[in-house]
């Protein structure tokens, strides 16, 4: 470890004349960095994860992107018509 600076010695003082106990806090703030580290790496890991599994859909949607849009575009206007048949049926019964 390096030489603290003055500034950091200083407080250190301070906070030793209060009661405080700054080897422990060192040691847990160091604990605590550690474990940060470790779920960050862990949190990472999935990330990556998650983004690889995303491409691997993109590409083969666009492996596929012709069956892909017929598809969805049959869906579409499969609804399209349900819902211009719904306002008409509502217009005949308002009539």
């Amino acid at each position: 470890m390096t030489s603290p600076t003055p500034e950091k010695n200083s407080a250190a003082d301070a906070l030793r004349e209060w009661g405080f106990d700054v080897k422990t806090f060192e040691a847990r703030a160091r604990k605590s960095l550690d474990t940060a580290r470790g779920d960050l790496t862990e949190i990472n890991g999935a990330v990556r994860q998650t983004l690889t599994q995303a491409k691997e859909v993109l590409v083969n949607l666009q492996k596929q992107r012709k069956p892909v849009a017929a598809e969805l575009k049959q869906g579409f206007e499969e609804a399209w018509d349900a819902i211009e048949k719904a306002f008409a049926r509502a217009r005949e019964k308002v009539r």
